[in-house]
């Protein structure tokens, strides 16, 4: 009896193991193609799940062989034929499906992070870039509207149609009531929020980078994109919605509107492909003594459970040699 409970003991333990060793092997499989991909959670867990639960089964069929009671001969070559195919696939499978990408991305971190801090300056200037234009566009349409109010100046109907439509008087008051309504919708506290709002976004990826959070690292590369995109379209569109006409004069002196409305388009310098931190960690290079180690660890936990696995002492009939009698003495 103590001896059958010391063998149910050890059991448990190398269940305990080879869990342990499953789990790290989804961790680092999940982390590892999480780099990959650029912090696509959803491939991320797929192809880990996968691997892991092909390791897992290759383990639970070498148990069931090794323990089979009947018909030894065939499960012990299912034994040993899957034992050989978990060295040569599973491992190999588990080591360049993620977890020497995740050694060969940390072993670059410093460079890396440098590819971050340069997004997210680029970022940072697109607001730059918006407030100058901005400023510089509504500085262009009030000097043409107040030279065009001056004594004796002549406008056309188009400018006097754009006027009327945004309720300016042609006097000083007029056109300074216009530039104030148009300096709010621009730059001022609607603007001034959002732009507070992607600056602490701004900070938070930086600090989360800086100190390199293994599982959020892919996350905030994925959300660097992510920001650019939607800050550039939030300023795009408060950009087009402005009321900026170029001013200018016609053939004949009368001041008229000259062009298309004064806006432009937003986007991070060379566009979001230009962007590198994902890209880095996407393509980063190399391969790790130390990934091999880990790999080998992780699945010497996993084999922990087939290693200490109950074989049968049985074998099958007409396994062993003729006996004078007649029969089999079996071994």
């Amino acid at each position: 009896m103590e001896k059958n409970n010391k063998q149910n003991k050890s059991v448990t333990i190398a269940n305990i193991v080879s869990i342990v060793g499953l789990v790290l092997l989804l961790v680092f499989t999940y982390i590892g193609n999480s780099y990959m991909s650029g912090g696509e959670i959803g491939v991320d867990l797929f192809f880990s799940i996968i691997i892991t639960a092909f390791a897992a089964f290759l383990l639970w069929l070498m148990i069931k062989a090794k323990g089979a009671e009947n018909r030894v001969k065939m499960w012990k070559k299912v034994e040993y034929g899957t034992l050989g195919l978990y060295v040569l696939l599973a491992i190999p499978v588990s080591l360049f499906g993620g977890i020497n990408h995740f050694f060969a991305v940390n072993g670059n971190k410093e460079q890396i992070k440098t590819y971050a801090q340069n997004d997210l300056q680029k970022i940072s200037r697109m607001f730059e870039t918006y407030e100058d234009f901005e400023r510089t566009a509504l500085n262009a349409t009030i000097a043409g509207l107040e030279n065009a109010i001056a004594l004796n100046q002549v406008r056309d109907e188009s400018l006097n149609e754009f006027m009327e439509e945004n309720k300016i008087s042609p006097t000083q008051e007029g056109v300074e009531s216009f530039t104030k309504i148009q300096n709010s919708n621009l730059l001022g506290d609607g603007y001034k929020e959002q732009k507070d709002f992607y600056l602490k976004k701004i900070s938070e990826i930086e600090e989360s980078v800086n100190s390199w959070s293994m599982m959020t690292v892919p996350l905030k590369a994925k959300e660097i994109e992510e920001v650019a995109q939607k800050a550039g379209e939030e300023l795009t569109k408060r950009s087009e919605n402005a009321k900026l006409p170029n001013i200018g004069s016609d053939m004949f002196g009368r001041h008229t509107l000259t062009g298309e409305n004064q806006s432009r388009e937003y986007t991070v310098e060379g566009g979001i492909q230009g962007l590198e931190f994902r890209k880095a960690l996407r393509q980063a290079e190399g391969f790790s003594p130390m990934a091999v180690v880990l790999v080998l660890l992780i699945h010497v936990l996993i084999l922990f459970n087939y290693i200490m696995a109950y074989r049968t002492d049985k074998t099958d009939i007409g396994g062993g040699l003729l006996a004078p009698d007649g029969g089999y003495i079996l071994g």
